[in-house]
C-alpha cells in the first residue's frame, strides 16, 4: 500500500511549526490519539508521533532543521508523506533500573504509562552518569519521582 500523501499549510504553534493531518490520512493510519509515524517532507525522512489537535484532528510537528534549508515556514504549503511506524519506540531499560523497578511496582507502573520521550530521558539520564555514585543517585531519584507520580495520580481521583 502506498503511504498517504497530503499537502497542508504550515502553522506556527508557539515556537513549533506543524501541519494538521487530514482525517482521511489519520483513518488510513489506523486512528488513535497518538500515532507513531515515519514522515517524509523536504526530501528527508524522520520519525514522529501524530498528536491530538482538538477533536478528531491530529497534528504533525515539523522539524525546523528540515524546513530551514527548504526555506519553508509558517504560512507555506508543504507536501507530506506518512507511514505507520511499527518499530519499537522505547529504548531497552538498563539492568539496574529493571532491578529497582521490581521492588517498586508503583514506579514501574508510572514508567509503563510514560511517553516514549519520558522513557528515553530516563534511560539517557542513567547512561550519561560519569561515575557509579552519580548513576546510583540518579537511579534513586528516578524511582522516587516515578513512585510520587503514581501516588499523586491516586490522590487526584
Amino acid at each position: 500500500m502506498q503511504p498517504p500523501i497530503f499537502t497542508a499549510r504550515i502553522v506556527k504553534v508557539g515556537v513549533l511549526r506543524s501541519v494538521i493531518v487530514p482525517r482521511s490520512v489519520v483513518g488510513a493510519l489506523g486512528g488513535g490519539a497518538r500515532i507513531p509515524v515515519v514522515a517524509r517532507y523536504c526530501g528527508e525522512t524522520t520519525k514522529s508521533t501524530l498528536m491530538p489537535a482538538g477533536g478528531a484532528l491530529r497534528r504533525l510537528v515539523l522539524q525546523m532543521e528540515l524546513l530551514r534549508p527548504a526555506t519553508l515556514d509558517a504560512g507555506d504549503r508543504i507536501e507530506v508523506s506518512l507511514a505507520l511506524d511499527a518499530s519499537p519506540r522505547r529504548l531497552p531499560l538498563p539492568a539496574d533500573l529493571q532491578r529497582a523497578l521490581q521492588f517498586r511496582p508503583a514506579a514501574a507502573a508510572a514508567l509503563d504509562r510514560a511517553s516514549p520521550s519520558t522513557w528515553r530521558i530516563v534511560v539517557e539520564l542513567l547512561a550519561d552518569a560519569r561515575t557509579p555514585e552519580t548513576r546510583q543517585r540518579r537511579l534513586e531519584k528516578i524511582i522516587e519521582r516515578l513512585a510520587e507520580n503514581t501516588a499523586g495520580r491516586a490522590t487526584k481521583i
